[in-house]
């Protein structure tokens, strides 16, 4: 991972806020996992090194919109720290940045399956649909981590568990949602894990789209293949009809 380049040189904060944010941000210690550029906006997703250094827990991915104006030598920040990569896009992706355009920019381990990419993407897309409420990092040696979420559309199962699982020996990882209907339920699974992650509502209907559409698949009739036969010849005295509809 490099460096990250905020690229600040001969630039002042433009407000105390950004004052006060740049004078808490150690530029040295972020190394940049994705970053887009938009003329003199920067959109960039860091790894936090000294993240490991404070209280344990602490989230080591954190995502930073910055925006200069060279006209006035001057740059705003704003920033925001996670547990999860998905969870840093969607803050990006919520101050105007491109969804598809947080790749990771680094050789990282990647989805295991299609369903991890689905939900990453949910994540993503998702707006301010959902707040996070409580996380676990992944540091170290760890090979799990999770974010806790309130949905704000889902009143019946509003409390969402995002579960992130490495597989170092494959360089890959997976994530699944969970839903429950409050927190302690949800506490619960993460305390005794005694049964499976009670699966979201939005995958469910989607399997079993998936199941209707390759079970009319197989029932529907197979369509000819090879070259049309010549049209049939007109005969000289059509039959009556028999009564079916066309």
């Amino acid at each position: 991972m490099k460096a990250t380049d905020f690229r600040l040189d001969g630039l002042e904060p433009a407000d105390d806020f950004s004052a006060d944010l740049y004078d808490c941000t150690w530029v040295g210690d972020f190394k940049t996992l994705s970053q887009h550029d938009a003329g003199e906006r920067s959109f960039i997703i860091a790894f936090d090194a000294s993240a490991t250094w404070g209280y344990p827990n602490m989230p080591n991915i954190v995502s930073f919109d910055i925006i200069r104006d060279s006209s006035q030598a001057a740059f705003g920040m704003r920033r925001a720290e996670h547990a999860t990569f998905a969870f840093a896009q969607n803050w990006l992706v919520n101050r105007g940045c491109p969804p598809d355009a947080l790749a990771p920019t680094i050789v990282a381990p990647t989805p295991a399956d299609d369903l991890s990419v689905r939900v990453e993407d949910r994540i993503r897309r998702s707006g301010e649909r959902l707040e996070v409420v409580g996380y676990q990092v992944i540091d170290g040696s760890d090979v799990e981590g999770w974010s806790i979420a309130v949905d704000r559309q889902d009143k019946d199962l509003p409390v969402r568990l995002f579960l992130e699982t490495l597989q170092p020996d494959q360089f890959t990882y997976t994530v699944r949602e969970g839903a429950f209907a409050d927190h302690a339920a949800a506490d619960n699974w993460l305390e005794k894990r005694s049964s499976p992650l009670p699966e979201a509502p939005e995958y469910r209907l989607d399997a079993e789209a998936l199941r209707t559409s390759a079970a009319l698949s197989r029932s529907a009739p197979l369509c000819p293949t090879g070259p049309a036969p010549a049209a049939p010849a007109t005969p000289v005295n059509p039959p009556q009809s028999l009564g079916r509809s066309l």
